[in-house]
């Protein structure tokens, strides 16, 4: 049998374990039931990976959403691992086969939604199963003074009288004391180890600034802390007018967003990887498994959701345990502009109603029919015909997959294309459908044999036209056969349970308020630890995750604001007799705060030392 090291070397491509993964990959192997609380990012997947591939028997993965299933089977099998999940979008026939082949010792890990343990021919299907791990993903959503409880954990315990040989692994981010012992209790551990792992970094700097020149500051931090970095942005429009703006100030930089092509991805994520100085500006789709060491910045332009959120991408930067710096910038209204998007993409009670109602009337389901198969949904093109509201209906949807009334396929994340017939040899003109045919040829090699994916946001940006009208002009080519359009926002829906009108307006309303209540809050812990200026931000961050400190970082913006003075001789002394631009003065102070080295400009300004020379230049007097 391979050692742990060999494993996550053979198959993982990684050097070591980050602290305390091996230790608690470790106690599982040792038959001890155990508790990992490893903040998000911590790498809580492998600790039941490794062990999956070290024992001999099955582990049994039980996991909140089937997308997550997926999205972790699809990693697995690319790295040559047997995993399989059974969830709500099977028949019959597709579970009798897939546990056909747990039998036969064909798969190292099995996944399921906890909901799965209240069917009782399930529980007689796996009893012949040589379970000998069973992982418990998400163990918070066991309490039910936790934020996202989830009754079917309930039925979990079940499992150690059904397979009383089987160590029990319980994961989750986040567990103060009393949702730490409740997880113990519920699940029946026995004598568990419990690792928590702090996370506290003393390499970061969290930083808040306010300027009212965003561009322009953004510049000051790039050159204040050269090398690699992040910059998290809203939108996708932002990321590429943002790359752009500091290519033109000589930084090397590139964008990136959900809605790229995989091949436009892969590209990216590689070029980023093997550079030490590119900065990648994206929206939060960016960096999600990437383990890049040499970050040097994670810089965001916007407020992110929650805490949890900003935690989870400022971690980021500095793997490498050397300096590097999480800058937050507070923009004018950004506070205000935040709220509102929040509130606007809630639908009321109605609303979420109305949606509901209206995706079964679409496809003609009648109360308490569940069909057989699947359907596809022009998400566009629904919104349109029943005059909704895009972000409403988009949150409305999401939340009804989670609590598993239905299933949307994420296969597609993004478009594909093959065209029939080069464009040069069709009477198309010089219009805007040849325009775009000319596009995709130049741009996507090979499209004229195999199908490629394609970016309707990028074709939109290079041509000047709207995402709209480019994807009106795809359809129209495919009808007329000169392409073979797939269209990413056209996706496959599965209904998992029937049509419920009762339990849609009244069970799953009350759920949804209550989830958006707690996240409204979560937003407002964010704002909070964004303008406060009496606490030190790591000192605020480590309470939040229910960790005690009594020392400031002495790093933060304001632990540096308790001593922000800056000599004045030395700027007297670098101004010498020749004028000097703000830019020069920051740049050769760029160690200094930004605002210490504005202050002081000031002071001797009132004492009459320094005088301005033009509009943005000083001099001694």
């Amino acid at each position: 049998m391979l050692k742990v090291n060999e494993i996550l070397n053979k198959y993982w491509h990684y050097p070591d374990f980050i602290y305390p993964q091996k230790e608690i990959i470790e106690s599982v192997l040792n038959k001890k039931d155990t508790l990992a609380i490893l903040p998000t990012g911590g790498g809580k997947s492998l600790c039941y990976q490794i062990p999956a591939m070290a024992n001999e028997g099955i582990t049994l993965v039980i996991s909140p959403l089937i997308a997550l299933m997926q999205d972790q089977i699809q990693n697995l099998e690319s790295r040559g691992i047997k995993a399989v999940s059974i969830n709500s979008t099977l028949n019959q026939d597709e579970i009798a086969l897939i546990l056909a082949k747990c039998k036969l010792g064909d798969v190292k890990l099995l996944y399921i939604a906890p909901e799965r343990l209240q069917s009782r021919t399930f529980i007689q299907a796996i009893q012949d199963l040589k379970i000998e791990l069973i992982a418990v993903d998400e163990a918070h959503c066991i309490s039910q003074w936790g934020h996202d409880f989830r009754p079917a954990y309930m039925k979990i315990n079940q499992l150690r009288t059904l397979f009383p040989k089987a160590t029990i692994l319980a994961l989750t981010a986040t567990a103060p004391p009393k949702i730490k012992q409740e997880i113990i209790s519920s699940l029946n551990l026995k004598d568990a180890s419990v690792f928590e792992h702090s996370l506290k970094r003393e390499n970061l700097t969290y930083t808040i600034v306010k300027s009212p020149d965003l561009l322009d500051a953004l510049v000051y931090e790039l050159q204040k802390n050269p090398g690699a970095a992040i910059i998290f942005a809203r939108t996708r429009e932002q990321t590429y007018k943002i790359s752009q703006y500091l290519v033109e100030k000589g930084f090397d930089a590139e964008f990136f967003h959900a809605k790229l092509s995989l091949e436009e991805k892969n590209k990216k994520q590689k070029d980023w990887m093997q550079s030490d100085s590119q900065i990648m500006v994206s929206t939060n789709a960016f960096g999600m498994g990437i383990d890049k060491s040499n970050v040097r910045n994670v810089i965001h332009l916007d407020l992110p959701s929650s805490i949890e959120a900003y935690v989870q991408e400022a971690g980021r930067a500095g793997r490498d345990g050397k300096p590097a710096a999480c800058t937050l910038f507070l923009q004018n209204n950004a506070i205000e502009k935040t709220e509102n998007i929040f509130k606007s993409g809630l639908p009321n009670r109605e609303e979420f109603s109305y949606i509901s109602r209206m995706l079964y009337n679409h496809f003609e389901i009648g109360e308490n029919e569940r069909p057989e198969h699947q359907y596809n949904l022009d998400l566009i093109k629904f919104i349109k015909k029943f005059k909704l509201n895009k972000k409403r209906t988009l949150k409305t949807l999401e939340f009804l997959e989670q609590k598993e009334v239905l299933f949307i396929n994420k296969f597609s994340t993004y478009s594909t294309a093959r065209i029939n017939s080069n464009p040069n040899q069709q009477q198309q003109s010089k219009k805007s459908r040849y325009r775009i045919l000319e596009y995709l040829v130049r741009n996507h090699p090979g499209i004229l044999s195999q199908e490629k994916s394609i970016s309707e946001f990028l074709i939109a940006l290079q041509l000047n036209k709207s995402v709209k009208k480019v994807r009106k002009i795809l359809h129209q080519l495919n009808e007329e056969g000169f392409l073979d359009y797939n269209d990413r926002s056209i996706k496959k829906i599965i209904f998992i349970r029937p049509r419920e009108t009762n339990y849609l307006q009244n069970n799953l309303w009350y759920e949804f308020e209550r989830i958006q209540v707690l996240q409204w809050k979560r937003l407002q812990e964010m704002i909070y630890y964004t303008v406060q200026k009496g606490i030190c931000r790591e000192k605020l961050l480590l309470r939040y995750f229910g960790e005690k400190t009594a020392q400031n970082c002495g790093r933060c913006d304001v632990c540096k604001s308790e001593n922000v003075e800056l000599d004045s001789d030395l700027i007297l002394i670098f101004l010498g007799e020749t004028p000097k631009t703000l830019q020069e003065i920051l740049a050769y102070f760029i160690t200094s705060p930004k605002e210490s080295v504005l202050v002081t400009l000031q002071e001797l300004m009132d004492e009459e030392l320094i005088e301005t020379a033009g509009l943005d230049s000083y001099i001694k007097k």
